[in-house]
Formats: structure tokens, C-alpha cells, sequence
């Protein structure tokens, strides 16, 4: 008999079973949330280069909304630790870009994901 630790964590609007430890396997990241810290970097990058004069003219060049983009530009402020886990695919499970955008989470203080 194999005992095998799991939990089963809520990511969004789905469940999860996740297993403690991963074996020695490669984590796959999540390209949704590696999209987003790599818009909201591009994005702030224009702003601050002036390639852009505004958020209202960034979000009409891009054809989003002005409070999405808002809340998307506030990835461009992740750590460097929180940004390289998430390439990684070290982050956290419950770590997804719905909980970043609606704050609907407290990212940890010292991160050793």
C-alpha cells in the first residue's frame, strides 16, 4: 500500500487535487497567468516610455476595457521571486490570475513556493 499526500484546493471556479511534492516531475506553468505579468510589463513599459500618454489611450489601443487594464497593470509590481515561481510553474495552486486581479487573496509574505 502507497500512501500518496493530497489536498484538494479550490483554483477559481474549479477544484483541484493537488499532490504534495512533485515526484521529480516538471510543473507545467499556467500560460494564462504568464500572459498577463507579460502584458502588464509590455504595458508598463509603453506607459513609462511615453509610447503611450495615458491608461485611457493604452486601453484604446489594445481594445480593452480601462478597468481591466488597470487591474492588469498591477502585475507589473509582483516581486521578482512571485514573477520567476510563476514561470517556473512554482506558484501556488490557489495562485491564479482571477484571485490577482480581484485581490481575493493575500499573496504570502515570504515566498518560498
Amino acid at each position: 500500500m502507497r500512501v500518496v499526500p493530497l489536498r484538494i484546493k479550490r483554483r477559481g471556479v474549479e477544484l483541484r487535487l493537488v499532490i504534495d511534492g512533485d515526484g521529480g516531475r516538471a510543473r507545467k506553468a499556467d500560460n494564462v497567468l504568464l500572459k498577463a505579468v507579460a502584458r502588464a510589463h509590455g504595458w508598463f513599459d509603453d506607459l513609462l516610455s511615453g509610447r503611450v500618454s495615458s491608461m485611457v489611450e493604452l486601453a484604446v489601443r489594445e481594445k480593452v476595457d480601462e478597468r481591466y487594464l488597470s487591474r492588469v497593470l498591477r502585475l507589473a509590481a509582483l516581486s521578482p521571486e512571485i514573477v520567476e515561481s510563476i514561470i517556473e510553474g512554482r506558484q501556488p495552486p490557489d495562485l491564479t490570475l482571477q484571485m490577482l486581479l480581484t485581490c481575493r487573496g493575500n499573496l504570502p509574505l515570504d515566498w518560498a513556493a
